[in-house]
C-alpha cells in the first residue's frame, strides 16, 4: 500500500465512513488538484488519501466548501414549498428544481444523486428519492443536509477525520451510520426517551459523498417504474441493500466512480468480475441490508458483510 494521510475516523466497513471518504474527495472536484483516494489493509480498513493532502488542508477546504452546498439550489431549492425542506417534490416541482441544478454551481452535482427526472412514488404524486432517504416524519432530509453542512465546527470536521467519534452532538443525522440501526439499541433503559447524539463531521463529508451515487429512471424485479441508485439493490421498502467496494491501490476521482460502478452485490454479477477486480486493486466488496420501519419507513443500515474478498 502506497504512504498516505490516513483518515483513521472513515472506516471502509461503516457506510457512513464509506460516503465520507468519498465526500473527502468531492470536496476538491472544482480544483485542479484533487486527492486520490485508497483503503489501509488493517482488520478495519480506513481511508487515505495523497500525502500533499494534510488534514489541516481538508478542514480549511471543508469550511469553505460547505457553505456552498448548503446553499446550492440542490439542497436549498428555495421553491416555496414542503419540498424545500424535505426533497418529495411534485411533479412540477420536479421539473423546476432539476432545471435549477443544472448549472456547475458547487452542490448541484447532489441534485442527481437525490431524485430522477419523471420518478414518481406509487400515488404519482411526489418524486421517488434515492434509495439511502432515511428519514421521515419530523425529520425532513434536506432540511438535516443544510444543518449539518452550516453547524458542523472545525474540531467536529476534526473529530470526523481522525477518530474516535464521540457521539456527542445533538445536530439531527441522516441515519447512515451501521450504530443507527436496532441491533446496535440494545440497553437497560428505552433509548427513545433520549436524544440521539451525532457525529457531523463524517455526516457533512457523507452528503457529499452521496453525490457519487447518481439514482435513474427504471423498473423494479416485477417491472414496476422505480427510482434506482446506484450501489443499491432490491426493493425500496424491505429487501433492499447498499453494495460497496474497497481498494487498496490510489484511485482519482474518475477511478473511484467507474470502481463504484462496477461494485455488485449479485453474485453471478460478482463471479464473472471478479477477475476484473484484482487487477482494479479490489480487496474486498461490502454489503449491508437496508431496513426500513413498519411505521414511517425511516431506514438503517444492516451490519456490514463481506461478499467478495481477493484473499
Amino acid at each position: 500500500m502506497s504512504e498516505g494521510i490516513r483518515l483513521r475516523g472513515l472506516e471502509g466497513t461503516n457506510p457512513l465512513g464509506f460516503l465520507a471518504a468519498l465526500g473527502v474527495q468531492v470536496l476538491f472536484n472544482t480544483e485542479p488538484d484533487q486527492p486520490k483516494l485508497w483503503w489501509s489493509s488493517h482488520i478495519i480498513p480506513h481511508a487515505v488519501i495523497d500525502p500533499e493532502f494534510a488534514i489541516e488542508r481538508v478542514l480549511d477546504q471543508a469550511l469553505r466548501v460547505f457553505p456552498m452546498w448548503a446553499d446550492s439550489p440542490a439542497l436549498n431549492p428555495g421553491l416555496g414549498s414542503k419540498a424545500d425542506n424535505t426533497g418529495k417534490f411534485s411533479r412540477q416541482d420536479l421539473t423546476r428544481y432539476l432545471e435549477s441544478t443544472r448549472s456547475d454551481q458547487p452542490g448541484n452535482r447532489f441534485a442527481t444523486a437525490l431524485v430522477a427526472e419523471g420518478n414518481l412514488d406509487g400515488a404519482g404524486k411526489v418524486a421517488k428519492p434515492t434509495d439511502l432517504y432515511f428519514t421521515a416524519g419530523q425529520l425532513k432530509f434536506l432540511k438535516i443536509a443544510r444543518d449539518i453542512l452550516t453547524k458542523v465546527d472545525r474540531d467536529g470536521l476534526m473529530e470526523g477525520l481522525a477518530g474516535p467519534w464521540s457521539y456527542s452532538s445533538p445536530l439531527s443525522s441522516l441515519g447512515w451510520d451501521t450504530t443507527d440501526d436496532r441491533i446496535y439499541a440494545l440497553a437497560a433503559a428505552n433509548p427513545a426517551k433520549n436524544k440521539k447524539l451525532t457525529n457531523p463531521g463524517a455526516e457533512a463529508l457523507a452528503i457529499l459523498g452521496l453525490s457519487c451515487h447518481p439514482v435513474y429512471a427504471g423498473r423494479d424485479a416485477r417491472g414496476r417504474d422505480r427510482t434506482l441508485t446506484q450501489g443499491c439493490a432490491g426493493p425500496w421498502r424491505r429487501g433492499g441493500t447498499y453494495t460497496w467496494p474497497l481498494w487498496t491501490r490510489p484511485a482519482t476521482p474518475n477511478v473511484v466512480r467507474s470502481l463504484l460502478f462496477h461494485a455488485t452485490g449479485d453474485h453471478n454479477e460478482l463471479d464473472k468480475r471478479s477477475p476484473n477486480y484484482h487487477g482494479w486493486g479490489i480487496s474486498s466488496i461490502m454489503r449491508s441490508a437496508i431496513r426500513r420501519s413498519d411505521q414511517g419507513g425511516y431506514g438503517t443500515f444492516g451490519p456490514p458483510e463481506v461478499i467478495w474478498s481477493s484473499d
